[in-house]
């Protein structure tokens, strides 16, 4: 198996009575957007070429398996692949990514999120049995060494009008894992979501890229009140991220926004992030395919 399925909103294996406890400082890898054919799409084709992707995403594999210590898990950032539910490239898309994705050493849990090219731009309930089928649940929550991640769609916060039930069953469901990562449990909470809730400034104006301002702020103050502080997210095939605090500066929340392993759509170059996990602070640093580093501390 390329990855863990989400079943009844957990990943098997890594649930709090497994790791939720505290096992001392550790990272893992955040990765987005590998999204084969969107480069050959960029570079005028229809999007039936995908070499470029798959050979970045081998790449990334292989320089994540030389990594000592191990990390303790990889998480995919959404768009997983470029064809669209129901498109004829979509399921050779799937078979590709998954082949590359299968290379990783079996002992690195990895984790998937859904993004809009996975169930599409406006869902429905036929594009998420697609992603469902092929990849899991879409939302879930999992721990890893006594911190607690949240995996949300976050196309249902862009545009759920086909999915009405099935974003309100994902709403009632977060805010019952908003609950458990404001308790004493969890030594952080995380959430990850595909679509960023702002690139730069929590008050910017609306765009493709980002989370509608309808919803960002209730969404930014139904975290910061639970304690989570981080946010990873894709999407933007550029790096960007920037932190919202509120008034009297005792609550924040970091939107870190990763570039892509596929296209590029900015300056930046292909990469992945290394997540630095602490007992009091989480940190992270992007590196290029051919900087990442074989030894951490």
């Amino acid at each position: 198996m390329a990855f863990m399925k989400a079943m009844d909103r957990r990943i098997a294996g890594m649930t709090q009575a497994e790791e939720g406890q505290w096992s001392g400082d550790h990272f893992f890898i955040f990765l987005a957007d590998p999204q084969p054919g969107l480069i050959d799409k960029v570079n005028g084709g229809n999007g039936s070429r995908w070499d470029v992707e798959i050979n970045r995403t081998n790449i990334a594999i292989d320089a994540i398996n030389k990594m000592t210590p191990k990390p303790k898990f990889v998480c995919i950032g959404g768009d997983l692949i470029d064809a669209f539910p129901g498109e004829s490239l979509r399921t050779p898309q799937v078979n590709d990514l998954k082949a590359a994705l299968s290379r990783l050493d079996t002992t690195i849990p990895m984790v998937v999120v859904s993004g809009n090219h996975d169930v599409g731009n406006i869902p429905t309930p036929d594009t998420m049995a697609m992603f469902n089928q092929d990849f899991g649940e879409d939302f879930y929550s999992f721990w890893s060494a006594g911190v607690f991640y949240i995996v949300v769609n976050s196309q249902y916060m862009f545009n759920d009008s086909k999915t009405q039930d099935e974003s309100n069953i994902q709403d009632e469901w977060l805010e019952e894992q908003l609950k458990i990562a404001k308790s004493d449990s969890c030594q952080h909470a995380v959430v990850f979501m595909h679509i960023p809730l702002f690139i730069v400034d929590p008050d910017e104006e609306d765009s493709y890229f980002t989370i509608p301002k309808s919803r960002r702020m209730e969404l930014i103050n139904r975290y910061a009140d639970a304690g989570i502080k981080i946010v990873f997210s894709g999407h933007y095939h550029r790096n960007g991220g920037g932190v919202w605090t509120n008034e009297d500066e005792t609550k924040q929340v970091e939107s870190v926004v990763s570039s892509a392993i596929g296209a590029q759509l900015g300056n930046d170059v292909a990469g992945l992030r290394v997540v630095k996990v602490t007992s009091d602070r989480i940190s992270h640093t992007y590196y290029p395919l051919d900087g990442v580093p074989e030894h951490l501390e």
